[in-house]
C-alpha cells in the first residue's frame, strides 16, 4: 500500500468512526448550530471552501475566500486562547512550520474570541490568528455547536466575554478541526474530532500537505 493510499484510508476511517452516516448538503451545513459536538456535520473533503467574513486582531473585516485564494492553506478551528489543548496544538505547529513554509502552505487559525483577544497570542508562531466572532466561518464549515447549560455556566464564570453568546443566550464553540485547502480552495484533507482533548498530530498534517501538493 502506498503512503497516499494509506493516508486516504486513514482519513476515511476516522471520519466514518466519528461521524457515521451523515448525508449532507452544503446549504444544510451552513444553517446548523448543533446541540452537541458529536452532532456537527463537517464540510467534506472535495468540497469548495465557503466564504465567510472574519476579522484580524485590529478588527478589520476580511473575506475568508480572499485570504485563501491562490494559496495552499492549513485552516485550524480552535476554541480560544483560554483552552490549554488549543494552545498546545498551536505550539505544536512549531514542529512543522518551517516545512510548511517551504511548501508554500499558509496557516490560518480561527476562534470565536473577540479580535482584541487575538493580540495575546500573536507572535508565537508563523500562523495567522483570526476572529470568527460572528460564527459564520464555523457554521459554514459545519463545526458550530452549543454548549450544554451547566457547562456554559461554568465556562462563562471563568472566561466571561472571551466566549461568544448567540441571540438565544447559548455559548457557541467550534469542534476543533484541521482542514487542508489546495490553491483553488478545495478541501483535500480534514480532521474533525468532537473530543476537544484529542488533536491531529503535526506530522500527519505535514504528510497530508506534501501529498496534496504532489498531486
Amino acid at each position: 500500500m502506498t503512503t497516499r493510499t494509506w493516508l486516504c484510508a486513514l482519513v476515511f476511517t476516522l471520519f466514518a468512526v466519528l461521524f457515521p452516516a451523515q448525508a449532507q448538503t452544503q446549504t444544510q451545513i451552513q444553517a446548523e448550530i448543533a446541540s452537541a459536538p458529536e452532532l456537527v456535520r463537517p464540510l467534506l473533503n472535495g468540497l469548495m471552501v465557503p466564504d465567510a467574513q472574519v476579522q484580524d486582531s485590529n478588527g478589520k473585516t476580511l473575506s475568508f475566500t480572499a485570504l485563501t485564494k491562490g494559496k495552499p492553506t492549513l485552516v485550524l478551528f480552535y476554541r480560544g486562547g483560554w483552552c490549554p489543548y488549543c494552545n498546545a496544538q498551536l505550539a505544536g505547529l512549531q514542529e512543522i512550520e518551517a516545512e510548511l513554509d517551504n511548501l508554500g502552505v499558509q496557516v490560518l487559525a480561527l476562534s470565536p474570541e473577540p479580535p482584541e483577544r487575538l493580540k495575546e497570542g500573536e507572535g508565537r508562531g508563523s500562523y495567522h490568528l483570526l476572529s470568527d466572532r460572528n460564527l459564520k466561518a464555523m457554521q459554514a464549515f459545519g463545526l458550530a455547536y452549543a454548549l450544554d447549560v451547566p457547562t456554559a455556566s461554568r465556562y462563562q464564570g471563568k472566561m466571561g466575554d472571551r466566549l461568544k453568546v448567540d441571540e438565544q443566550q447559548r455559548v457557541i464553540l467550534p469542534v476543533p478541526a484541521a482542514y487542508l485547502l489546495d490553491a483553488e480552495g478545495r478541501v483535500q484533507f480534514s480532521y474533525v474530532n468532537p473530543n476537544f482533548r484529542v488533536r491531529v498530530h503535526p506530522q500527519l498534517l505535514l504528510t497530508a500537505a506534501r501529498l496534496m501538493l504532489a498531486q
